[in-house]
């Protein structure tokens, strides 16, 4: 029998009051294990970070010293957990007042992932944003019609680890990690948990908030990010051919989109050549992307605040 009924790993570095808050946005309940891993933060912030979860009974501070980013950090956590579930949060995000006891009436469920709704702030304004309104769409589709290829879409294309509950015997089993990459490093993890669940089911209650805020690792625009997510496509997209999957591949298009504006046409072909090491169908999926095209260029205008370019 775990020792907790939910371990919830919580990466950090360098931003020690954004952490506070989201600790405080979790119960304080001895079923409830809080790793905080923080990934070799500034030594004017190791203190504090220290400080503010040895207030906290059921919170334990794993510091790290190798710097090697938020996938490295999450992975340390699995190999300390204790819990039957594991949630996974990013310091600088929150759980909703009412998320436990949404995530209580999971407890027993025969499902190896649960998937939830999540909102979106701005953190300086507090202002709605939009970066959870993508994952809203697949949730809400598999509830309006639970079929092979909407739950495919949550199984595959949910990459992020938050606003879900795992079961932790299952990350166990399968041997399931983070990538070690600086960007994107929950990709694979995802697929490889989607694929590996016997059963998934997801519930329309809204548990975690994401926030926005500039220079954090989603919204710096630089060609070497986008060569880092472009690789982890590559890796994942192969992976879910492999497993039979390929439809629910990510477009490239995307990627290469990006490579032109950040790097013009050397980046480009750079990037067709890495996509051809890896067997990528440049086609899958660009119907979509041209429609999406539209809506996208809007929305980084309208974050162009928060973005971080070369």
């Amino acid at each position: 029998m775990a020792a907790y009924n939910y371990s919830i790993i919580i990466p950090h570095r360098d931003t020690p009051d954004l952490l506070e808050r989201c600790l405080q946005s979790i119960p304080e309940r001895k079923d409830i294990e809080v790793l905080v891993v923080d990934d070799n933060s500034q030594a004017q912030y190791r203190e504090q970070v220290e400080q503010i979860c040895s207030r906290r009974s059921n919170v334990k501070y794993i510091p790290t010293s190798d710097g090697l980013g938020a996938g490295y950090a999450r992975n340390v956590g699995l190999n300390q957990m204790s819990g039957k579930w594991v949630l996974f949060a990013d310091a600088d995000d929150y759980f909703q007042p009412d998320a436990w006891e949404h995530l209580d009436t999971h407890l027993d469920d025969e499902a190896d992932i649960i998937y939830f709704q999540s909102t979106c702030r701005y953190s300086d304004t507090g202002e709605p944003g939009d970066r959870h309104v993508h994952l809203a769409k697949m949730i809400q589709a598999y509830l309006r019609s639970p079929n092979e290829t909407t739950e495919g879409e949550l199984r595959y294309k949910y990459h992020e680890p938050i606003g879900k509950m795992i079961h932790a015997s299952l990350i166990r089993e399968y041997h399931i990690e983070f990538e070690q990459t600086r960007w994107a490093n929950d990709v694979h993890f995802s697929s490889l948990a989607g694929a590996s669940a016997e059963k998934i089911t997801a519930d329309e209650a809204c548990i975690y908030c994401i926030t926005i805020a500039r220079g954090s690792l989603v919204h710096q625009l630089t060609l070497q990010s986008r060569r880092c997510r472009y690789e982890v496509i590559l890796r994942n997209n192969a992976y879910l051919r492999q497993i039979g999957k390929a439809e629910f591949q990510d477009s490239l298009m995307y990627s290469l989109k990006w490579a032109a504006k950040l790097g013009g046409i050397k980046a480009v072909w750079e990037f067709i050549r890495l996509g051809k090491k890896h067997d990528a169908d440049f086609t899958h999926g660009a119907g979509q992307w041209i429609k999406n095209s539209f809506i996208s260029r809007k929305d980084y205008k309208s974050k162009d605040n928060y973005i971080i370019r070369q």
